[in-house]
């Protein structure tokens, strides 16, 4: 059972730099156990405060609710976990690197953009927009 130390719903979400919405919608999805009531207050522990700083530390790279939800079946890193952790750590790595794959060709498709239909140096040959952009930016004396 909990060590419920007297930390409101409020208490907590301060303690762990969140909104007391987000400690409510992580009781909804089942993230966080709701503690009974108490002389008419929920009391919560140093492990709620814990459990919802691991959540936003892992929200914060990359992992959803649902993924987040299956790290906390576990209460250690043992040999049980450990094959999910690396398979789901290694799958979060390589969708973040097509991501980045796929930010850094829209940067340099912005970068030819810019540099051929958004150059005031350009702007004088006053070249068809749709032309530019079936010909790849192009017109405008933009070049690959």
């Amino acid at each position: 059972m909990k060590d419920h130390k007297q930390k409101t719903i409020g208490v907590v979400a301060k303690s762990a730099n969140v909104g007391i919405e987000t400690i409510r919608f992580y009781e909804r999805k089942g993230i966080l156990q709701q503690p009974p009531k108490i002389g008419g207050f929920r009391y919560y522990s140093d492990e709620d405060v814990r459990i919802v700083c691991l959540v936003k530390q892992l929200q914060g790279v990359g992992f959803s609710l649902d993924e987040v939800k299956d790290f906390l079946q576990f209460d250690s890193c043992c040999i049980e976990s450990a094959d999910i952790i690396k398979q789901k750590s290694l799958n979060k790595i390589e969708e973040i690197r097509r991501k980045i794959f796929e930010l850094q060709a829209t940067v340099n498709a912005l970068e030819k953009f810019s540099n051929s239909c958004g150059s005031n140096k350009n702007a004088l040959s006053k070249c068809d927009l749709l032309d530019c952009f079936e010909n790849e930016w192009e017109c405008c004396g933009g070049s690959k």
